[in-house]
């Protein structure tokens, strides 16, 4: 239950943790950024071993923070609200999908609110400004508590991730409520409100699908929520508690692999080819009545990208420091360089197709997957890997073309090479430039390359992987890469 709805001041010296007003100017567009301290009590649940909740502790008290950013004049906006899983992987608050689509999101009047969902990012918000986030609460109920066998948390007791279902159940009930004081857009007026996840946030999405959206009291007057975003992640149930163990972790998975996530609402996945080569494969695209589903899967791509980790950051570095954050590419440079595919259109293209989709009933396009071909483990040949076919320059095929695919400047791979010349960083991609002359042979002129570049954008907007909006940022961002790496 939510007892209170706190408008936090924002002054030049005490700001919101990851500030977008900071980062890209949010007031150039006619948007205001906006933190709300929520707090109230979540009961902690468990499940029996037929799947079902029951509540292994009630009311537990809790106090956690969203990031909400709208535009300046009601009149101005859409309708439309991403509520955001903030990610918790890297044990600092990451506003990732927002990163993605901010474009979209400020251009449409859409609002975006940002939701903390694990409690070891409380300390990075600390460290980062200790009076400002003095009050925020995940404290663990049960302290000291031990699961019946090891579980992937016991490394922080002081935290319970389990309050976090509640927290996002009450809030997605209040925001549906235009005139309570415990609604942090109250007087928008009717809004549609799509839930966002990415990475591991991306299975805290899989878990309200399968466990708490379609309860009857969470139901009762409509859905939860219009429709969902899982972006760079699977379908894996993969967390509930603070103690719930490995074993018990579900992941959504198939015979022969696939994953699939079946919801009433449109769900549309977008992922990488960091995830397809390990847990991406989805079952297929879904028209039923009761299960609305599309797969697009970028080639070229990896989970992290120059922009999304790195460039983003860039007027944020202080605040980064300040919470303890090191944010840096982990390849070997003589290797190549940070993966750089502008593919943020892709992935706004994909929420503007989830808001049609759940507004107005038009399904969302359907995208071809890359090409997988079965691979075997070197050391066991029983041991069956998926793995995606390649051109010549080594790059996925199949999947959504964009620019960057269709007309390569480089070898792209969704990993990078450590040092040590033995392990891998599997979620940061390296680009591997090809030599100018290669580039020269192939396109002739950088006045040529941006031709064919802006044939490919255009053949992507006709099938509604790129919005007509983002056109020309799509081609001179993919053209001024050619020119940096030698294409005149």
């Amino acid at each position: 239950m939510i007892r209170k709805m706190e408008k936090i001041a924002i002054t030049e010296n005490s700001y919101p943790f990851i500030s977008a007003e900071r980062a890209v100017d949010l007031n150039r567009y006619g948007y205001v950024e906006e933190e709300f301290f929520q707090t109230g009590t979540a009961n902690i649940y468990d499940e029996d071993s037929a799947g079902k909740l029951f509540v292994s502790v009630a009311d537990a008290p809790y106090t956690t923070r969203l990031l909400v950013r709208r535009p300046a004049d009601k009149a101005k906006f859409s309708g439309n609200v991403m509520i955001e899983i903030l990610n918790a992987s890297a044990m600092f608050d990451i506003d990732r999908d927002w990163i993605l689509t901010w474009r979209k999101l400020v251009r449409d009047g859409d609002i975006y609110i940002g939701i903390t969902s694990k409690g070891h990012v409380v300390d990075a918000l600390k460290r980062f400004d200790p009076e400002r986030y003095a009050s925020i609460n995940w404290a663990n109920p049960t302290p000291g508590r031990k699961g019946p066998e090891s579980t992937t948390f016991d490394f922080i007791q002081a935290y319970e991730l389990g309050l976090f279902w509640d927290m996002l159940v009450d809030l997605a009930k209040e925001l549906r409520k235009d005139e309570s004081h415990l609604n942090p857009i109250h007087g928008f007026g009717k809004n549609w409100l799509y839930l966002a996840g990415w990475s591991q946030s991306g299975s805290y999405l899989a878990r309200i699908i399968n466990s708490f959206a379609y309860l009857p009291e969470n139901c009762a007057n409509g859905p939860l929520f219009d429709g969902y975003f899982n972006t760079g992640s699977g379908a894996g149930n993969k967390v509930l508690n603070s103690y719930i163990p490995s074993s018990r972790m579900s992941f959504g998975g198939l015979p022969g692999g696939a994953h699939m996530l079946v919801t009433r609402e449109p769900l549309i996945a977008v992922n990488t080819e960091s995830e397809n080569r390990n847990s991406g494969f989805w079952h297929g695209d879904a028209d039923e009545p009761e299960y609305k589903f599309r797969t697009w899967q970028i080639p070229c791509s990896s989970h992290d990208t120059k922009y999304t980790l790195l460039t983003y950051y860039n007027n944020l570095a202080e605040d980064l420091r300040k919470a303890g954050v090191a944010l840096e590419w982990e390849g070997v440079a003589e290797n190549g360089e940070p993966l750089d595919t502008p593919y943020e259109p892709i992935f706004c293209a994909a929420f503007k197709a989830l808001i049609d989709w759940a507004r107005y009933g038009i399904p969302a396009p359907h995208a071809d997957p890359i090409k997988t071909r079965m691979t075997f483990e070197p050391t066991d040949k029983t041991l069956a890997l998926i793995a995606n076919k390649k051109d010549a320059f080594g790059n996925a095929l199949g999947g959504i073309r964009h620019p960057a695919a269709d007309y390569p400047t480089a070898s792209y791979q969704s990993y990078t090479d450590h040092a040590d010349g033995e392990s891998i960083q599997m979620m940061f991609g390296t680009a591997k430039p090809l030599p100018k002359e290669v580039l020269k042979g192939l396109y002739g002129s950088l006045a040529e390359y941006r031709r064919l570049v802006t044939r490919s954008t255009g053949e992507a907007i006709s099938k509604g992987f790129i919005l007509a909006e983002d056109r020309q940022w799509m081609i001179d961002t993919v053209t001024e890469i050619a020119q940096r790496r030698g294409l005149d």
